[in-house]
Order: C-alpha cells, then sequence, then structure tokens
C-alpha cells in the first residue's frame, strides 16, 4: 500500500487545527496510520471519503479498555495514543453534528479544554518560581566572559520562547472554553 509522510507541528492548544489537517488528507485520499514525534504525521492512500477526526485528552490510566469501548460502542475506530492525546476516526454520515462529536455536550467538552490547559500551565509554574534565581544568576554572570553571556543570551531566547507559546496556548485554549460557554455571544460576533 502507497504511503507518504508529512512534517507538521501542532501545538498543544492547535488540536483542532490537527483534526481539520488530518479530515483534509482524508478527503484527498490519505487516511491517517500514525504519528510521531516530533511531527512526523504518516498517512496510506485510500478512496476519496469524508470522514471526522477526533482526539481526545485523557491522563487517566485506569482501564484504557473500557475508555475505548465507550468510543466503539458510539461507532468511533480508534486510530492509535500519543502520550495523553488519542486519535479517533468516523465515517461522515449525516448532517447530524452530535453524531460527529465525541463529547455529549459542550460541558464535557470544557472539561477536556481545561485539562488540557491546566497542564500547560504546570509548564509555567517552574518559569515562574525560578525566576528570581535566573534574575539573580544573570547578574552574577554579567560580569563574566563572553562565552558565558552569549550562553546566557541563547538561554534567555529559548525560555523567552517557551514562556511566550505557554501563554499563547493558555489564552486560545481560554477562548476556545469562552466561545463553548457561551455559543450565542460566539455566533453573534460572527
Amino acid at each position: 500500500m502507497e504511503t507518504k509522510v508529512m512534517k507538521r507541528f501542532f501545538g498543544l492548544a492547535d488540536f483542532l487545527e490537527e483534526q481539520r489537517f488530518l479530515e483534509e488528507q482524508h478527503k484527498q485520499g490519505w487516511k491517517f496510520i500514525k504519528f510521531e514525534a516530533p511531527r512526523k504525521y504518516t498517512f496510506e492512500k485510500c478512496e476519496h471519503e469524508d470522514y471526522i477526526y477526533r482526539l481526545d485528552y485523557n491522563e487517566e490510566e485506569k482501564d484504557e479498555e473500557a475508555y475505548l469501548q465507550i468510543f466503539q460502542d458510539c461507532g468511533w475506530e480508534y486510530l492509535m495514543k500519543y502520550q495523553t492525546w488519542y486519535y479517533f476516526r468516523k465515517k461522515k454520515l449525516s448532517l447530524n453534528e452530535s453524531d460527529q462529536e465525541i463529547f455529549s455536550d459542550n460541558d464535557s467538552k470544557i472539561d477536556m479544554i481545561k485539562k488540557v490547559m491546566w497542564k500547560q500551565m504546570l509548564v509555567l509554574i517552574p518559569f515562574v518560581l525560578f525566576l528570581p534565581i535566573f534574575i539573580t544568576a544573570i547578574n552574577h554572570f554579567l560580569n563574566e566572559d563572553i562565552v558565558f553571556k552569549m550562553i546566557w543570551i541563547v538561554y534567555i531566547l529559548i525560555m523567552v520562547f517557551l514562556l511566550s507559546m505557554c501563554v499563547h496556548n493558555i489564552i486560545k485554549l481560554n477562548k476556545l472554553i469562552q466561545s463553548l460557554a457561551n455559543p450565542l455571544d460566539d455566533h453573534e460576533n460572527k
């Protein structure tokens, strides 16, 4: 069977974009097979069909078999697990929106997004806790030679990039929660 590999990056808050990407590939005749870090998607040639792809964030390790059975009972095909993300797909048969979602209601979806957001916030804790130590260390090394200064500059740039990614993801997830919690507000703004 013919396969293709594509490299794409989706951040923690980009799961909706990742779902759309997988759906578009399937429409073009490439069904999703697997994902490998850091950003490698493998697809297999298939018929051009409309499939719905959904990702679910689940940190609970207990009774994975029962968890997957719930999805199977609702017609979802389990594809794979990557870290705490589970990948599912289902053939698009109707225009019924509730049949296209893995969540029974907006509250369930909001709960999942909040879990993702808290995971992202946990990444911020070391930045906040170690910031005074970091600033003190920078002041200490500013009087050292140029190599230390260059290392600190690179380190600072990496930390600023990671911190900005975390903040961006939290803002994006919070907006998604707000739009799900207040669907009429979101509809009126369009």
